[in-house]
């Protein structure tokens, strides 16, 4: 996206074939790209996302994590990167260096402090070209940032069913989803229409992750239910989809996320051997091994 030189005050957009060139381009060093997604928010999305980055370069993988939330991004603050700076190299973006080696890109390196994003102008002028503006910054996020050769490029997408679509119009190569819902009722309706999206948009979806049923006890280490609602299995059934992984909820986790610590590998907190951890390893060696065009895992 560029500013207009002209008399008009809106801003000027590339054709849709040029940007998902530009991207498409910027992704050939990029083996496999797939895209977290929930349609809802407070299902631990960006902790499946983070946490499954880690795992996967646990297992020796080149791994980059781009968090496609631009309004209101955490990963940054997950993995214990936010204050840093822009990183450019000429007309390029570099990714931060997070836990793990792994290669990070924020809206949230671009803000300072809490500093909201202001997509409609002081007057309000641009709010019928959000959308295009949203889209506009997500495509020069992934095209203009360095990636060098992954063998994972992870997207934490923002909740919305409808923004796995709006990411996949920017690229050809979003060759899969992953799906995160808690089980409830609620949850399970939300993350059902954003699946149901993909498939119309004919995005493979790798499988569905059910996060926090169970609660890990912090004294004697067992799970606990924690809904009696609803499970993931019948979503995953009338989908078609794989259930991959089951994460139970662990306070630890969410402590060692406000702290900006890695809750897998290297610099783990004190709970790297719970079932948490369990959970995210298993899921991310299943994953590890899926190609695009091959079975799901």
């Amino acid at each position: 996206m560029t500013p207009s030189s002209g008399a008009s005050s809106e801003p000027w957009f590339e054709e849709l074939a040029v940007v998902r060139g530009r991207v498409d381009a910027r992704l050939e060093s990029v083996d496999r790209v797939l895209a977290v997604m929930s349609g809802k928010g407070g299902v631990g999305k960006t902790a499946v996302a983070t946490n499954l980055a880690l795992a996967l370069a646990g297992r020796g993988l080149r791994v980059g994590l781009l968090d496609a939330d631009l309004n209101s991004p955490t990963v940054a603050k997950v993995l214990g990167l936010r204050g840093r700076p822009v990183r450019l190299q000429g007309d390029e973006l570099l990714p931060q260096a997070g836990p793990a080696d792994l290669r990070v890109q924020s809206m949230d390196f671009f803000l300072q402090g809490s500093q909201p994003l202001a997509w409609d102008g002081a007057e309000g002028e641009g709010a019928h070209l959000r959308s295009a503006l949203e889209d506009a910054a997500l495509a020069d996020l992934l095209a203009q940032t360095r990636w060098d050769e992954l063998d994972w490029l992870l997207l934490d997408l923002p909740p919305g069913a409808d923004r796995l679509t709006a990411a996949g119009r920017l690229t050809s190569r979003m060759d899969a989803a992953l799906a995160v819902t808690i089980p409830t009722e609620v949850s399970l309706l939300a993350v059902e229409r954003s699946m149901r999206r993909a498939q119309e948009a004919r995005i493979p979806l790798l499988g569905l992750i059910e996060n926090m049923g169970s609660v890990v006890c912090p004294r004697c280490g067992h799970e606990h239910g924690l809904f009696r609602e609803a499970g993931a299995e019948a979503l995953a059934e009338d989908t078609g989809t794989p259930l991959l992984a089951r994460i139970p909820f662990d306070a630890r986790l969410a402590a060692a996320a406000d702290a900006g610590r890695p809750f897998l590998g290297e610099g783990a907190s004190e709970a790297a051997d719970s079932p948490a951890a369990a959970a995210f390893a298993k899921l991310g060696e299943r994953v590890a091994s899926w190609r695009p065009g091959g079975d799901r895992p």
